[in-house]
């Protein structure tokens, strides 16, 4: 039989217009590619920090993301490399290449190289000087013009400032370590390295290529590397785990109820649940986040839980009226958007992102069960009333004391571990989803790069840029010191290249005084008239000194830029660091103490804004038990204990064993336990609204193991969010259900359930006699 009028036909037909228009909109998403992001950073706060912090990351950001570095080390390695650069160039995946040696700029610099000298040389004595200028005029091959740059100032300075690991050989850029020689390929990506379609250009690229070169050792560095591994896995979870929960979910439900029509029914409200959610989501937000799609495919174990509800009362008793049902349900929507819509108090978009998806998928498929489904005729088969009497037998009649004790003794020891043992973990680092493989290689690539972290600095501000200039200087020697010491592996900043006006006056003076003791000892020995002196000396006279936009203008000075900021109030350069170790930490974080300088390492800076965060989650974790406690107890009185036993009973459950097993509690264990918490609800409400009814209990049951296929799953995904996330649910999911049989009411009179199942027999004959 159908139970539905003509009130409430329209509005169901109002419900399929809608999501018609859902569907069509997705369709034009997909179809026109809408961005889907993969960054695990989108789930953390938006910054309240200092601007010039954000600028500064910004400014790093759009520099450093969309650049890639490959290093190849084998056989015919050269030729290798050559053909990566034409395969990248070939498959639009990048903008340039860098292919050939940045020009010197000596040409550029000429008119400075008095003002411009290397550290030995100040270091240097006049007999140094001496030896300096001979060696150069009788070297063949070095370019020596006595009138311009007798001691070669010029070419000491460049060679310092452009020295380092990388040399260029056979046409490209190598770096000759102990491990061997390795070709660099480096490049700029033809767009953001998010871009889920530049991802896969290049990883095909990439694996074409490695795949005909296998004598060749291949390093990849660059965030378009760890976006595109955490899209695959994504992806590959999105897959795994929807498809996991829909098939365990089938295999149960065809154990249960045997009726394709009831299966396709019960599936029915998830599929429309999930079409809802993720329109709207799109609308919204404008694109979606993959781990926001993963989580989603999650919401096939709750949002079947009201379609069991309905179809397993349905099965049961087809002749009694829905509106007994209604309320029950209604109310488990209303306490279970309570738990996932606390997500949107928070500042995380990410968050506030899956909070609006699941929230929207349940409203979708609840709004399906109320409006379709009871206008679908009614199929039972006996298969289902036998399963529900078993079930039925495992309810207690009546709690012993043995059973309460049991409990009391479980949970009250769950509740002090918990309370003694737990630890909160926000390392930003636990929620990297990046293999450990790529991660060494990133690792590996920077320490023969020789390159600073893009991630941790010094910002540093003046009120002019002479003053900033010094102030960079002045720096020097601690960092020199540290990284003597082995506490720092290395820094960069642009005073390295550019010396202050006050520097830049010394180096001149002590030229002039060079001039004046050395070159006549130098045009004497060559046999030059020591008159040449005088005319040499007066080159020094209006010297102009360099500033920071020209060295920058230069093609040397191009990959300096990073390192000023512009638009900022006053001048603002950063001091790029290498890898660091706590002793270096705090010289750093001490001198960060001055009103000029700020410390900034933004994983450490993430994983206090976690910290927050997660706070800010355990206390509306307490408001909404407190708020369920309340709720639940103004409405049940004196049996708001059998409601509140499977929620509150499965958090502090749930609590005592990670707390018991040394995990340290993060954000997604919090949101984990909200989870378990909105589904605990269910089961208290249900199971107090209707304790004499054995379609409840099996309902309750179909519910759980449907859960935990879904969010059970979540505990084997390699995305350590959602690992996190599913071994709460996992511990908390199965502590519901052992609850809810010391939480249900009284076994009802054995005759009544005779009588009644009798006639639900005889039903089920007529059904299928007809």
């Amino acid at each position: 039989m159908t139970q539905g009028s003509r009130s409430t036909r329209l509005p169901a037909l109002i419900w399929a217009v809608l999501l018609l228009l859902c569907a069509l909109f997705v369709t034009h998403q997909v179809w026109q590619g809408a961005p889907l992001d993969t960054r695990i950073t989108a789930l953390l706060p938006e910054s309240d920090e200092q601007p010039i912090l954000q600028r500064a990351d910004h400014s790093l950001g759009d520099t450093y993301e969309k650049r890639l570095l490959i290093l190849l080390k084998g056989d015919d390695s050269a030729q290798a490399a050559e053909l990566l650069r034409q395969q990248l160039k070939d498959s639009g995946s990048v903008s340039s290449l860098d292919t050939e040696t940045p020009p010197r700029p000596d040409k550029v610099l000429a008119e400075h190289r008095y003002r411009l000298l290397s550290q030995p040389l100040q270091q240097a004595d006049a007999d140094t000087w001496l030896k300096q200028g001979l060696t150069r005029l009788f070297t063949p091959g070095m370019d020596a013009d006595i009138q311009r740059d007798p001691f070669g100032l010029l070419d000491q300075w460049l060679n310092e400032r452009l020295s380092g690991p990388v040399s260029w050989q056979d046409g490209g850029p190598t770096i000759d370590s102990a491990e061997g020689l390795w070709r660099v390929v480096s490049a700029t990506l033809d767009g953001d390295p998010y871009q889920l379609q530049l991802q896969t250009r290049l990883m095909e690229t990439l694996d074409e290529f490695e795949q005909a070169h296998p004598q060749l050792t291949v390093l990849r560095a660059g965030v378009v590397f760890h976006a595109a591994a955490g899209a695959q896995q994504a992806r590959s979870e999105i897959s795994t785990i929807g498809l996991g929960s829909l098939l365990g979910i089938l295999l149960l439900l065809a154990l249960v109820f045997r009726r394709p029509g009831v299966m396709a029914a019960l599936l029915l409200p998830v599929f429309c649940g999930l079409l809802l959610a993720t329109a709207v989501s799109w609308a919204l937000f404008a694109s979606l986040n993959l781990i926001t799609l993963a989580f989603g495919a999650s919401l096939i174990g709750i949002s079947v839980d009201y379609a069991l509800h309905l179809q397993c009362y349905r099965q049961l008793h087809p002749q009694r009226p829905l509106s007994r049902l209604w309320p029950s349900l209604f109310l488990g929507l209303l306490t279970s958007l309570c738990a996932y819509l606390v997500q949107l108090a928070t500042p995380m978009p990410g968050l506030r992102q899956m909070a609006t998806f699941t929230a929207l998928g349940l409203v979708g498929a609840w709004l399906t069960v109320r409006l379709w489904l009871p206008l679908l005729p009614v199929q039972p088969h006996p298969a289902t009333s036998r399963i529900a009497d078993g079930l039925n037998r495992w309810r207690l009649t009546r709690p012993g004391l043995a059973v309460v004790l049991v409990t009391s003794l479980i949970l009250s020891t769950a509740t002090l571990v918990a309370l003694m043992k737990t630890t909160l973990s926000h390392d930003l680092r636990q929620l990297n989803p990046s293999p450990a493989e790529l991660v060494a290689e990133q690792q590996h690539v920077q320490k023969l790069m020789q390159q600073p972290a893009s991630f941790r600095y010094l910002l540093v501000t003046a009120d002019n840029e002479e003053a900033l200039l010094q102030r960079l200087e002045a720096i020097d020697p601690l960092l020199t010191s540290l990284s003597a010491d082995g506490h720092l592996s290395a820094w960069q900043h642009i005073a390295q290249a550019v010396p202050s006006r006050a520097t830049q006056q010394d180096n001149l003076e002590l030229v002039r005084q060079r001039y004046d003791e050395v070159l006549p000892q130098l045009l004497d020995q060559v046999g030059l008239d020591p008159v040449l002196a005088e005319r040499l000396t007066q080159r020094l006279d209006d010297v102009p000194e360099l500033t920071i936009n020209e060295w920058l203008n230069t093609g040397a000075g191009e990959t300096g830029r990073p390192l000023v900021l512009d638009g900022t109030e006053r001048p603002a350069a950063l001091v790029l660091l290498g890898d660091v170790d706590s002793s270096a930490v705090a010289r750093l974080e001490e001198l960060a103490g001055a009103p000029d300088i700020l410390y900034r390492d933004r994983v450490n800076a993430l994983s206090i804004q976690l910290s927050t965060l997660s706070r800010e989650i355990s206390q509306w974790l307490l408001l909404a038990l407190l708020l369920v406690i309340a709720g639940l107890t103004w409405r049940y009185r004196r049996r708001a204990w059998r409601a509140l036993l499977p929620p509150v009973g499965a958090v502090a459950l749930t609590l005592g064993v990670l707390a018991a097993t040394h995990t340290g509690l993060t954000l997604f264990h919090l949101l984990g336990l909200l989870l378990v918490l909105g589904i605990g609800m269910d089961a208290g409400i249900f199971s107090t609204e209707h304790p004499s009814d054995s379609s409840t209990w099996l309902a309750i049951s179909l519910s759980c193991a449907s859960s935990l296929l879904a969010f059970g799953l979540l505990a084997f995904s390699a995305t350590p969010a959602l690992h996190f996330l599913g071994t709460t649910c996992l511990i908390g999911l199965v502590a519901t259900w052992c609850l809810v049989p010391v939480a249900r009411g009284v076994q009802p009179d054995s005759g009544t359930d005779t009588r009644h199942h009798a006639r639900h027999h005889s039903e089920t004959r007529s059904h299928e006699t007809h």
